[in-house]
């Protein structure tokens, strides 16, 4: 009888022993304690897209890929990112970020369309396409960091790869060609940018957080300026595993000067982002 009461208590005690140390593991949410943080989301955004492309570099209007050409101005993508904090206290950290649209239409144009020196006509059936893939690599300092806060600073690197086209009938001298062309601009820069962080935890499960990234700039044959930014509420599930819901903006006015692209990009994705976080 002894024994069953003491291998009894045995059991109990290891059954118990996770939740009580998960349960005094952290008093505040362990992202800000951890190591390793990475999540997986989704994003629904808002799109805007207004793009110019000559090959002469004599730029005219601004097309509007969502009111002229019908490019779809909603989306839902991945969006995935992951940081590695380390160093004395934690307080240096290298994070990324990934995500990628491709939007696409079609539409019987209102009015004649001049991209990349074909002329659209008016009263003719176009397919365009607008892509973007954005590559955020960031490392910077925490400058003031407890159990609770974690504001920092640092510098970055956006990677750009973006790219569109405009599929339809061509008019040249005031007649149509009779057939089907494609003008087709991309661009690939990197890009450095300076940013900051602040992480806030009311309490064990709760975390508010804020991050933005900017530069404006001349470098090479790009010139413009980036935004990068969002701000959400993140709650913890258990101790290794949250949900996180934020938003996000990202806006881009960029001038390109190369030999692909000839011409200006202004985008902007903005919305919510939901997402899963892992940390350990």
């Amino acid at each position: 009888m002894f024994n069953r009461s003491k291998l009894a208590l045995y059991v109990i005690v290891v059954l118990t022993s996770p939740t009580a140390l998960m349960a005094q593991d952290y008093q505040y949410h362990p992202i800000l304690s951890d190591n390793f943080t990475a999540s997986l989301g989704f994003m629904r955004s808002s799109n805007a897209f207004k793009l110019e492309s000559d090959r002469l570099g004599d730029l005219g209007d601004d097309v509007d890929f969502d009111d002229s050409l019908d490019v779809s101005d909603h989306s839902t993508f991945f969006n995935g990112q992951l940081r590695w904090k380390f160093g004395s206290e934690r307080k240096w950290s290298i994070a990324g970020q990934y995500f990628s649209n491709s939007a696409n239409g079609d539409a019987v144009l209102e009015e004649d369309i001049e991209w990349n020196g074909l002329t659209f006509g008016a009263g003719t059936f176009v397919e365009s396409e607008v892509k973007i893939a954005v590559t955020r690599l960031f490392v910077g300092r925490s400058f003031f960091k407890n159990d609770q806060n974690d504001f920092g600073l640092g510098i970055g690197l956006h990677n750009l790869d973006i790219s569109a086209y405009i599929e339809g009938e061509v008019i040249v001298d005031g007649e149509s060609l009779g057939g089907v062309e494609r003008a087709e601009a991309d661009a690939n820069q990197p890009l450095p940018n300076i940013g900051g962080w602040y992480n806030y935890s009311p309490s064990r499960n709760w975390l508010l957080h804020a991050r933005v990234d900017w530069i404006s700039a001349n470098i090479g044959d790009y010139d413009g300026s980036l935004w990068n930014a969002s701000a959400g509420v993140g709650y913890q599930i258990w101790r290794n595993v949250g949900i996180d819901l934020a938003w996000q903006w990202f806006g881009l006015d960029l001038k390109v000067d190369s030999d692909d692209w000839k011409g200006r990009s202004k985008m902007t994705y903005s919305g919510p982002v939901i997402a899963v976080n892992f940390n350990w």
